[in-house]
């Protein structure tokens, strides 16, 4: 039996340049284990003005598959090993992953986490088969303007696209590092043929966002 090819590690430069994400930080992520598909880095613990917890992370595909439906849950535990809290992802960017690339999303933990408590991730996905149900839309550009991120999106598939179509903005610190994470809808939300556009504004109000990155995703036929 012949060893599996290496999977050749992706980065997000690649996803800008595909056109899934765009904007100004180019943050480099760990490889991963091998054959995983695992969290790769994620932001430190804040909690937010309600008393709970959006934590960034980044997923690698160390698999020599396409994936998609990526999902991540989250328990975050004391030094003694006793479960605070548990939490599951909101959706990733982007939404189809190519072998050896990264997604972006956040955990959300309906708790007030102790900065000190460990985080224990579990990632679930499944093999791309046919047209994706999540489609990710080519993001055509993505400003910074005063507290918020405005752009544009298009449909670059070839099939008909259903909304919402949310909006993924991760947040990094200047040396790479995860900071935050937002998440908005796109306008109109009517369906998309291909080649037809959506813009938007996601406000970040009084938190920091030195460099960001943003996905745009749909809903494909199913």
């Amino acid at each position: 039996m012949s060893a599996a090819a290496e999977v050749k590690m992706g980065t997000t430069a690649d996803a800008i340049a595909a056109g899934w994400l765009a904007g100004n930080a180019n943050p480099d992520f760990p490889a991963g284990g091998a054959g995983k598909v695992d969290v790769v880095a994620s932001a430190p613990i804040k909690v937010n003005a309600a008393g709970l917890v959006t934590l960034p992370v980044a997923v690698r595909n160390g698999t020599n598959e396409t994936i998609t439906s990526v999902e991540v849950t989250g328990a975050a535990v004391d030094e003694t090993g006793k479960i605070l809290a548990s939490g599951r992802s909101q959706g990733f960017s982007p939404a189809v992953v190519p072998a050896g690339a990264v997604s972006l999303g956040y955990v959300f933990f309906d708790a007030e986490l102790p900065v000190t408590a460990k985080l224990e991730f579990t990632v679930a996905s499944a093999p791309l088969k046919g047209d994706p149900y999540f489609q990710d839309l080519k993001v055509d550009q993505a400003n910074a303007m005063g507290t918020a991120i405005t752009g544009k999106a298009t449909n670059a598939s070839t099939n008909k696209l259903n909304g919402p179509y949310g909006v993924h903005v991760t947040c990094f610190n200047a040396d790479g590092s995860l900071l935050g994470s937002q998440v908005g809808y796109a306008s109109p939300d009517a369906d998309l043929e291909p080649g037809q556009s959506v813009t938007f504004q996601v406000d970040f109000y009084s938190e920091p966002c030195p460099t960001f990155l943003v996905g745009v995703s749909g809903y494909g036929p199913l």
